[in-house]
Formats: C-alpha cells, structure tokens, sequence
C-alpha cells in the first residue's frame, strides 16, 4: 500500500528525514561543550531562503536537549518601525518561557519585570533583570536558547544591539549560563552590523549554511522514500540534485511533486515535467516572482538572454548579442553594462571571477526560460 506523501515542503516543517550537515553538527556539539566548560560563545546561523536553517537550529535544539539541557526555540515574526525593541524583547522573553519546561508557576512573576514603557534603556535593563531571575528558576548547567529568523527585526535593529549589551553585562556572564544561537539570512546580517558595529565585534561565532552536497541529496530522498511503497528511478534522483544543486528547499518540493506523480509505485522520467513545471510554478509564488520584480523590463530581457544561453556571459558578450542577430538593436548597447551591474546588486545574477554573469539557481533560470515573456 502506498502510503501519503512524506516530502515536506511546508516553510519551517521539519523533513522526515534530516540529510547531511555532519560538519555544521559537530561544530554545534563542541560549541555546546565548550559552553558548559569554558564559557558560552554565542553562535550566528547564516544562510538564504529556504537553505535549512530553521529545521537545523531544531536539530541544535533536541541535541541540546539530548545532552540534558533545557532549550526554547523563538521563530521571530515581522517587526515594523512601529514597533519598539521592548515589544521584541518581550517576545523572545514569552518565547522563552514557554519553551522552558517547569515555569508556569513562575510565569507571571516573570513576566511582570517588563513595565509597559518602550525606551532602549528600559529594555535593557528588563531583560537583564529577566535572564537573571529566570536562571534562578533553572535546575541545569546550561540553557540554549535559538532565535530564528532574526532578519525580521531589521525595521527595529537596536533590538540585537540590545541583545548584545545585555548579554556582555558581568552580572549575566558571571551568574548565568545562556547559551543563544541566532539564524539571520546573510543580507539581514550584514545590515545588523553597518548599523551596530559591537554586534559583530560580539557575535563572532558564525556558521555558514550552504547546499546538500550531491550524495546527501540522493541518500535523503532514499531514506525519506523508506517504507512509502513508492521509488525513484536512478535517473529521477539525480536529476533532483542537478536541478536544485542541493538547495534543501527545492529539493524538498520537487521530490514532493514527483512523489504525487508516482503510477504503482514509480516515479519514472514520463512524470518529470508535469513535476518540474508545478514545482516552479510553487517557487515563483514563494520567492521567484518577488525577486523578479525587481528587475525592469530590460533588465529582465538581458535575463532571458542569460537563460536561455546557460552559461557565463561578459558585458563583451552581450554588447556583441545587440550588435549582430536577433537581440540586435533592442536597446543601446551603451546601457547594458548598467543594467548588470544593477541586476548584480539586487541579488538576481551573480558576477564570476572572470567577469561573467551567471544566474547561479538553474530552478530561477528554468522558471525564467519557462514564465518570463519579453
């Protein structure tokens, strides 16, 4: 009997199966030790959309667990200018107390050191305050605590400032043992710290989260497929690799649809385009239409033109398309160099070290070639 689908694809479930990451888990296992014996050193979690890094703080968090420390996991909501640092802090600090096993009764105390003013200072020193008494309450060597998405808290970024000035205070580090794992996308960070230069000075552990490597894609699909009464074709599996690269997200959703299109019990090549025009289709809804929009209408025909090429081109090369075939005379070629170098600093193309321009994601350059008219 073939049972339901056990892809997961859903933003922040965790896959069936977690695949790889043996190198970013044995850092997080001596940094955790390190944290009991020596002094916690607060680590930074760095990756894109989509690249595993909530479902691998979670996997931080039942190692912590496993070892016999208490954890909490805060997934950190939109702020906007609105906001105030002290509605964060409160947050993480309700995060906290609901992740923590054995404070209901300590709750409301707890949370009546916050007063409902919203200056930096107040909420520094609450939080302090806070850390201090809820140690108190602990009944462990260690307490961990993982903070995901901390990008969101950009409209109001003195928050991690806040964060860290707290967590430098001699009371804290002497009488208490918090252990916080922060996950931020790269972009997000970098504007953390042109803002708030400490931050980075503090916060200097970082780990950097990439794509599955080709091996450990194929061995997560084989080990999530267990027991499903349904298999890939040797071809189909790697196929996923060489369309996703690895990226745990695309991976999670290809496999998905390809799971769907199984006919007793087989994923075969007969299934694969139905499945990787859905998959595309769910991409653009989640990520590839909000980073198309961000070129204009020429710049997104310089992108067709890198997509349909499939490789590297030069500003040479395109300025040449525009003096002979059919690219030829569709705008100035005096103004393509401009159009690049814009695409490059909205995040859409990448520039290699031999000055070429690449769409690095084959799964954006596929949706291009297949949904973007010019």
């Amino acid at each position: 009997m073939i049972k339901s689908n056990p892809f997961t694809p859903q933003s922040g479930w965790e896959p069936r199966v977690f695949g790889g990451r043996e190198q970013e888990l044995a850092e997080f296992r001596s940094n955790l030790r390190d944290a009991i014996s020596v002094r916690p050193n607060h680590l930074v979690v760095l990756g894109e959309w989509g690249i595993g890094k909530t479902s691998l703080l979670k996997q931080f968090r039942r190692m912590a667990q496993e070892e016999g420390n208490p954890a909490c996991f805060c997934s950190i909501s939109r702020f906007t200018k609105k906001d105030r640092p002290l509605d964060a802090i409160h947050l993480i600090a309700e995060e906290m107390l609901m992740g923590f096993p054995g404070l209901n009764a300590d709750s409301e105390k707890l949370l009546g050191l916050f007063s409902k003013k919203k200056s930096p200072l107040q909420a520094q020193t609450q939080f302090t305050k806070f850390l201090l008494e809820l140690w108190k309450a602990q009944d462990a060597k260690l307490a961990a605590v993982f903070l995901d998405d901390l990008q969101n808290l950009l409209p109001i970024s003195n928050t991690i400032d806040i964060l860290r000035a707290v967590l430098s205070k001699d009371e804290i580090i002497r009488d208490t043992r918090f252990l916080f794992i922060l996950s931020s996308t790269p972009a997000g960070w970098s504007a953390f710290l042109d803002k708030h230069d400490p931050v980075g000075r503090f916060f200097r552990k970082r780990l950097s989260v990439e794509n599955l490597g080709k091996q450990d894609v194929i061995n997560t699909v084989e080990e999530t497929l267990e027991d499903t009464g349904v298999s890939f074709d040797g071809r189909i599996k790697e196929r996923i690799f060489e369309y996703t690269n690895g990226h745990p997200y695309e991976v999670q959703l290809l496999s998905n649809h390809l799971y769907d299109g199984q006919i007793e019990g087989r994923v075969t090549e007969g299934v694969w385009e139905n499945a990787l025009n859905n998959t595309l289709k769910e991409l653009g809804k989640d990520y590839f239409n909000t980073l198309l929009a961000k070129a204009s209408d020429r710049e997104r025909y310089l992108l067709k033109i890198l997509a349909e090429e499939k490789r590297p081109l030069s500003i040479k090369d395109f300025r040449t398309m525009m003096i002979v075939g059919r690219h030829a005379r569709r705008f100035p070629i005096a103004n393509i160099k401009n159009f690049l170098y814009r695409l490059q600093e909205k995040g859409v193309v990448r520039r290699d070290q031999d000055a070429g321009f690449d769409i690095p994601d084959r799964m954006f350059r596929e949706f291009v070639l297949k949904f973007v008219r010019t």
